[in-house]
């Protein structure tokens, strides 16, 4: 394969996953409150915006779009504390190659969301729904889909038919 191809494959194959792993810290598009300072050192703050949000963060971001009780978020902060684990075990798997780290992460992400909706009321899963789908729509719509700044076409949204093959 061509470096570069290679290059832009492995580069939007890295935004892909930077992006999974904010997915619900970043749900949040409406909320106006600024994030809380972080805390630490000046190196630490420095590599703070690099890092996935904290399971914390996450939870207190998913209280405010979804109205959690208190019964929730102790149910959800373990769940959510195991994601951050598992991500740190896969992106720290040399072993693995980017593809496969990428669909390791993905599965976690995908579990996640299953094992929290499964505490959600009927009303708070349709929120959070709706607010995957509006950062899965900002994400298409700045080029980082999932296929996207490869070279290759995004894939045709569900029920419609997929473009004819090109003429040769």
């Amino acid at each position: 394969m061509n470096p570069r191809k290679l290059f832009t494959r492995m580069s939007s194959g890295v935004a892909v996953l930077s992006v999974a792993l904010c997915v619900p810290a970043a749900l949040l598009a409406q909320d106006t409150a600024p994030a809380p300072p972080p805390q630490g050192t000046a190196d630490e703050q420095s590599m703070h915006h690099r890092q996935p949000p904290s399971p914390e963060h996450q939870l207190h971001r998913l209280t405010k779009m979804l109205n959690l009780t208190q019964d929730q978020q102790q149910q959800m902060l373990p769940i959510l504390q195991d994601q951050h684990k598992q991500m740190d075990t896969i992106q720290n798997n040399a072993a693995l190659s980017p593809q496969q780290r990428h669909q390791q992460m993905r599965a976690a992400m995908m579990d996640t969301h299953q094992k929290l909706e499964a505490l959600m009321t009927d009303t708070q899963k349709q929120q959070f729904e709706q607010a995957m789908q509006q950062r899965r729509q900002h994400m298409r719509n700045r080029g980082m889909g999932p296929g996207e700044g490869a070279g290759t076409p995004p894939p045709p949204p569900d029920g419609e038919n997929a473009p004819p093959p090109p003429p040769q």
